[in-house]
């Protein structure tokens, strides 16, 4: 596997933090660097993630305004329904 060597510069706090993580996650500084970089390289962005809901709205007839005006509202009621729960749990 070809690899690519990169120096990158971290304040220090977020170099501590690196060096925390790494060591609960039992992985060396660069190791856990490079899972981490890895990890957000490969994950599909939310456009990728929503372009076959999308594709399928479009197919129903509904416009882009009309399914971003839906996934607004839904958001807007999860977040409702979290602070909710949160506050009864915390009561």
């Amino acid at each position: 596997m070809d690899t690519m060597t990169i120096t990158i510069n971290l304040p220090e706090d977020v170099g501590t933090a690196l060096v925390d993580k790494a060591k609960k996650s039992g992985r060396e500084s660069a190791e856990y660097a490079e899972y981490i970089i890895t990890r957000e390289v490969n994950r599909p962005s939310l456009d990728e993630i929503l372009a076959p809901i999308r594709e399928g709205f479009k197919k129903s007839g509904m416009t882009e305004s009309e399914l971003e005006n839906l996934i607004d509202r839904e958001i807007k009621t999860m977040r409702a329904e979290k602070r909710v729960k949160d506050v009864l749990e915390n009561a």
